[in-house]
Order: structure tokens, then C-alpha cells, then sequence
């Protein structure tokens, strides 16, 4: 080389770390590709010729200039193949990432198409005349430069000029390709190219300034050639600086591309970058210009082999090591974070109640500050017993829930693009699934940063919202069964010791005075007596908690329920209408016994309060009772009336609220409306649970 140590050090290291990163490039585009495509192949391929090239220059930066050997001689021809070929596969790849090359019609089509013919043209006219007309010089005229005469090889300069004007034309279409690309198909394109566009734009431009150099220099050495002989170290340091510059400025591009492609996975198809990529990406520039260092410089001081083999060992060791501790510290950075959320969800203490100290906005607000960084984000529950959490805490906006929600059902991507004036400044939308299907969604804006999410972040996200619905849900059964556990124990004391002083105080004196009665032949007195302690024992049997009824398992759901009607609410209402799909009795005969009792008991509460509350105290008042049943992928009743509502009663008793519960409790669902002067009970249980 030119025998400055310093720069040969630095050039033979710079042509080294440009082959390690395009062939890692290369490699980890088409490995991680979701579909590969002839695009990912033809970008893999493009950047895995480029390692190819760099790894021929230095092969041919360690041997050195002094010699030229046949295998030099053949390393030197076919190292300008990937030369002619990376800028036409640049090109094409920038037209397939702008969309240029797919079934979508777009503008400027037909310009790159005739584009695309006359530098594929032009390729093929290079390789021609490096390979069968000998415009290329042979390396022993590149060795003996300096030394002898340079005899000019025919068609050299034709070589440079259409290299030169093939260099730019491809560039060049590639720069205006993404100034103005097509529309995309990729979920997610148009924005990934927004934000990957001014790195291509960059590398782009830098190996457009680096044609114009290599041509510009090589038209220079040709017409200064018979001015050469005798200064022969001065054109070795001459060329191995020109190389050095060369070589760093596509280490620049490199760095560029490799930035856009594991920041906004380019071309790897998928929808959102990945911490993890970029952290790998990281690691492999500081290898690579770790081991390019130490490899150059045991070339270039000619250290012995072994040598020179523990120092890279060396290197490796210590590289693995450090990735080892930054391993087990970004384990232990995960453990941190999720610390904090795990604590603040519920669990049980020792006695078995329930710690109250669940605080869901507070983890909520956690979420958003420290994993997401977003300025404002909803978590939206689809199921009932949870609320609505915001972040910033402020009061919940008015959303389309009902279409948001609908839409996410019908969507298998990981989140939705929404409008930020319907959805309160949030412009994604997460779906939230249990095995039960749709259970919320997590609205997100933009970050504080402006920068784009991760799929980590966003998995981590879906995983945080999903069980802090979840979270909330049990929280709420807990304390809802906890509250009726308590005022059904309450109840049933009371009503006990009601019973206790009813008898004694009551039924017990009646009867004494009845067997009085008739052993003084007092007959009408007796029965009077008799039938007062019959009315009275009646009233207690009605008032005390109905236990499991054994009518379903002996007639079945919808029997059972006809029963009830026919003979607990015979005079309840005025008009009962029965609307049972015919399979549905059949089905229904099919449901597990404890889910069919607790829907039995669910529709007799909906009835009882119905029969109850109906009239609103106005006894004159028509009362109008419809029970329907169908199956659309379970059982689902409706039980409707048209009367003043509970709603308009004071209080709630616990009889919904333990329903309602129960129905959750076994995957159903328990929902009441009022609309158009009816009141609407549906309860729902789907196939498969239980």
C-alpha cells in the first residue's frame, strides 16, 4: 500500500467494517423479512453485493500494490461486477420502497420505466466491455503505475464515460423516485416512508457524490499518466488516501441505510420498528469497527499470525462480555419497569378479602408516562364492571365507542388509525382481547417526542391495557359479591329473627286461642284464628331468600321459565307475549346446569322487577310483558316491558347487581336499557363457556 501506516491502517479498517455491515445488512433484511418478497431479495441481494466488493478490495488492500498475481488479476475484473450492479439494484429497490413497481397505477410510471430500461441497458454494456472487449486495464498495469509507462488500454475511456453517465442516471432517478413515490400498500407505508425518506435521500446522494469522485478521479490518472513514472510512493499514498475518502463516505451511506432500515423496518415489511433491531444494529457497528481496527493493524504491522489471531480473540471475548452484561442489565431494567405495574394490581392478603388498594388510573397514568411516552391516551372497556381511564386525568370525552369498538372486532391488526377530532387528539386505536373476545381498546396520540412506537412498546401496551380491564373487572366482582355476600348474611339473620319473633309473639298465642276456642265449641272463632296463622305463615315463606330452584333441571330452561310466569306473576301483568325461536328450547337443554340456573334466576329477577315497579305505584296502569328467545351463537333472552322503568324508582336493589354479577361470573352478560317508553332486559350467554 503506501506504507504510512496510519492510513493504511484506517483504509484497510474502513473497507473492512464496510464489509461486515453490509454482509450483517444483507443477511438480517431477508431473515427477518415478514414476506419475502422479490423486493426483499433484490435488497438483501444489492447490499449482500456490496459486502461482496468490499470484501474483493480488501483482499486486495492486504496483499498490497507491488504485485500482481493471477488471482489478484481475477479478483480485480470481476470485483467491478458488484460495482455495476449495486447502483441498478439501488435504483430498483428505491422504485419497489416507492411504489413504482407494484399493480397500483401511479404517477411518473412510464418515466421510470424507460429509466429502468436504459440503465439496465447500460449495466449490461459495462459488463460487455469489461469482459469481452478489455476496456478494463489489467492489474498489472494498476501495479506498475508509477513505475512504467502507462500504455493505454482501448476502450478505457468509453468505460469511464458510460460508468460515469450510468452512475448518475441511476442515482439520480432513484433521488426523484423518493421525492415523489407512489401510493403504498404496505399497512403503515405511506408514514414509514415520511420518516425513512430523508436518510435515503442522504445516502442517496452521498453515493451519487461518490460516483462523480471515483469518475472524476479515474478521468484525471488516465490523461495524467504519461506525466506518472518516477513517483511512485507518491501515487500509492495518492490512491490509498482517494481510496480512504471513498471508502468512508460509503460507510457514511451505509450508516444511513442501515439507520432507516432497523428505525422504520424498511424492508422487512414489518408494521412497527423494533427496540430489539436497532439495539442489534448497534452492537454489529461497534463489532464490526472494533475488529476492523485490530485486524487492519495486525495486516498492516505484519504481526504474526497467531498474533494476531489472540488479538481478535481477544476482542471478541470482551465484546461478548460486555453484550452479556447489557443483556442481564436490560433483563433487570424490564424487572424495574414492570415492577411498579405489578405491585398496583390487586391481589388477596392473608385473611382472604380483597386489597383495596388497586388504584387502576394510577397504573394506567404509569403506563403512559414510562413506557409509552404519549400525550394523551384513553383505555376504552367494551365489557361491563369497568370504567373508563384517561391520561392525562381529566374528565372522559364523549367518544363513538360503539363503532370504534365494532370496527376493532372486524380487524386483525394490531391497531387502527383513527380520527383525532372523533376520538378526543388519539390517532391509534389498540384492540384488547381475552379468550372471550373483544374486551376494549387502548386510544393512543403521538408521543411526547414525536417519534414512532415499537412493537415492544405497543405489545407491552396491549398486554398492560388487557389486564388492567381485567384487573378492574375482578375488582369489581370481588367487591360486588363481597357487598351481597354481606346483605344476603344480614338479610337472612333478620328475616330469621323475624321468624323467631312472629312465631312466638304471633303464631304461637293465635294457635293457643284457636285450641281454646275449640275445646269451648267456639267453631267461627277457631277457623278465624286458623286462617290468620295460615296468612300469616305464608307471608314469612314468601319474604324469606329463595333457595335453587329445581324446576330447571326437572323441565328445562324455557319450561321453567313459562312456569314461573304462569304461576308466581298470573296476575302481574296484563298481557304476556312468548317469542321462542323453535331450536331454541332444544339448545337451551344443552347448557350446563349451573349456567342454566343462573340465567333462569337472572330473567325471574328481570320479571319480578318488571312486575314490581312496572305500574309505578298507579295499580290502574296497563302493564305489558314480551319475552323473546334466539340463538345467534349462544343463548340470548330478552325480557321486555312497557312500563315506568326502574329507573324512575328510587334505590337499587341488590337483586341486579347480583345477577348481573353471577351472568359475568359464567361469561354471560346482563344489559338493560330504556328506550321508546320500555324498558329492556337482554341477557346473553355465549356458546363454549362453562
Amino acid at each position: 500500500m503506501s506504507g504510512n501506516p496510519i492510513l493504511d491502517t484506517t483504509a484497510l479498517a474502513v473497507s473492512l467494517f464496510n464489509t461486515m455491515l453490509l454482509l450483517w445488512l444483507g443477511i438480517v433484511v431477508v431473515s427477518n423479512a415478514d414476506r419475502r418478497s422479490w423486493g426483499i431479495w433484490l435488497a438483501s441481494g444489492g447490499l449482500l453485493c456490496g459486502g461482496i466488493f468490499f470484501l474483493v478490495h480488501t483482499a486486495i488492500l492486504a496483499r498490497g500494490l507491488r504485485e500482481a498475481t493471477i488471482d489478484l488479476d481475477w479478483l480485480w475484473h470481476f470485483g467491478w461486477l458488484p460495482i455495476i450492479v449495486a447502483p441498478l439494484a439501488w435504483y430498483v429497490v428505491m422504485l419497489w420502497y416507492a411504489g413504482y413497481l407494484g399493480e397500483r397505477v401511479s404517477r411518473n410510471q412510464r418515466l421510470h420505466r424507460v429509466g429502468l430500461l436504459l440503465v439496465s441497458f447500460g449495466a449490461l454494456f459495462l459488463a460487455f466491455l469489461i469482459l469481452f472487449v478489455g476496456s478494463l486495464p489489467a492489474f498489472n498495469q494498476v501495479v506498475t503505475l508509477g513505475r512504467t509507462e502507462y500504455i493505454a488500454t482501448p476502450g478505457t475511456p468509453l468505460l469511464v464515460v458510460v460508468y460515469a453517465f450510468y452512475n448518475i442516471t441511476c442515482l439520480g432517478l432513484a433521488i426523484y423516485a423518493l421525492r415523489y413515490p407512489g401510493p403504498s400498500a404496505r399497512w403503515m407505508g405511506e408514514l414509514a416512508r415520511k420518516r425513512a425518506r430523508p436518510w435515503f435521500v442522504a445516502a442517496t446522494v452521498v453515493l451519487l457524490s461518490v460516483s462523480l469522485l471515483v469518475s472524476a478521479f479515474v478521468v484525471i490518472l488516465y490523461f495524467a499518466s504519461s506525466s506518472l513514472p518516477g513517483r511512485v510512493e507518491q501515487i500509492r499514498e495518492l490512491l490509498t488516501l482517494f481510496d480512504l475518502i471513498i471508502g468512508a463516505l460509503i460507510a457514511i451511506a451505509v450508516m444511513l441505510i442501515g439507520k432507516a432500515t432497523v428505525s422504520y423496518e424498511i424492508f422487512t415489511g414489518k408494521t412497527l420498528p423494533r427496540r430489539g433491531f436497532f439495539r442489534q444494529w448497534r452492537r454489529a457497528v461497534i463489532l464490526a469497527a472494533g475488529y476492523s481496527v485490530v485486524v487492519a493493524a495486525a495486516i498492516t504491522f505484519s504481526l504474526s499470525l497467531i498474533y494476531a489471531l489472540l488479538l481478535a480473540t481477544v476482542l471478541l471475548v470482551i465484546f461478548y462480555a460486555l453484550l452479556s452484561v447489557r443483556m442481564f442489565g436490560e433483563r433487570e431494567r424490564v424487572v424495574r419497569e414492570l415492577r411498579p405495574f405489578l405491585s398496583a394490581l390487586p391481589d388477596a392478603s392473608a385473611n382472604g378479602s380483597p386489597r383495596a388498594a388497586f388504584d387502576a388510573s394510577q397504573t394506567f397514568g404509569w403506563l403512559c408516562e414510562n413506557v409509552l411516552n404519549v400525550r394523551v391516551a384513553y383505555l376504552v372497556p367494551g365489557v361491563p364492571f369497568a370504567t373508563m381511564l384517561t391520561h392525562p386525568t381529566q374528565i372522559a370525552p364523549k367518544l363513538d365507542l360503539a363503532a370504534l369498538l365494532a370496527q376493532l372486532s372486524k380487524s386483525n391488526e394490531m391497531f387502527v388509525p383513527i380520527s383525532p377530532t372523533r376520538f378526543a387528539n388519539a390517532v391509534w386505536a389498540i384492540p384488547l382481547q381475552s379468550e372471550r373476545g373483544l374486551m376494549g381498546a387502548l386510544l393512543l396520540s403521538e408521543r411526547n417526542d414525536d417519534s414512532l412506537y415499537t412493537q415492544e412498546e405497543i405489545e407491552s401496551a396491549q398486554a398492560a391495557g388487557e389486564r388492567i380491564l381485567q384487573a378492574q373487572v375482578n375488582a369489581e366482582w370481588t367487591r360486588r359479591l363481597i357487598e351481597l355476600q354481606r346483605g344476603r348474611l344480614a338479610a337472612t339473620q333478620v328475616v330469621d329473627r323475624r321468624a323467631r319473633r312472629i312465631l312466638h309473639d304471633d303464631i304461637l298465642p293465635q294457635l293457643h286461642t284457636a285450641m281454646l276456642s275449640l275445646s269451648a265449641g267456639e267453631t267461627q272463632n277457631a277457623q278465624a284464628q286458623m286462617t290468620e296463622m295460615h296468612r300469616a305463615l305464608s307471608d314469612l315463606l314468601r319474604e324469606m331468600p329463595a333457595g335453587a330452584s329445581p324446576q330447571v333441571e326437572r323441565y328445562g330452561l324455557i319450561s321453567a321459565l313459562r312456569r314461573a310466569v304462569d304461576e308466581e306473576f298470573v296476575n302481574a301483568f296484563d298481557r304476556v307475549t312468548w317469542d321462542i325461536e323453535p331450536d331454541v328450547e332444544a339448545r337451551a337443554q344443552t347448557l350446563a346446569a349451573l349456567n342454566a340456573e343462573v340465567v333462569y334466576a337472572a330473567a325471574r329477577e328481570a320479571i319480578r322487577n318488571a312486575a314490581k315497579h312496572g305500574r309505578g305505584g298507579e295499580q290502574t296502569r296497563a302493564l305489558h310483558l314480551c319475552i323473546a328467545a334466539y340463538w345467534r351463537e349462544g343463548l340470548t333472552l330478552e325480557i321486555q316491558d312497557d312500563g315506568v322503568g326502574i329507573a324512575n324508582v328510587r334505590g337499587e336493589g341488590q337483586g341486579l347487581q347480583l345477577h348481573s354479577t353471577m351472568m359475568a361470573v359464567i361469561g354471560g352478560a346482563w344489559r338493560m336499557e330504556r328506550a321508546q317508553d320500555k324498558t329492556r332486559v337482554e341477557l346473553y350467554l355465549p356458546v363454549g363457556v362453562g
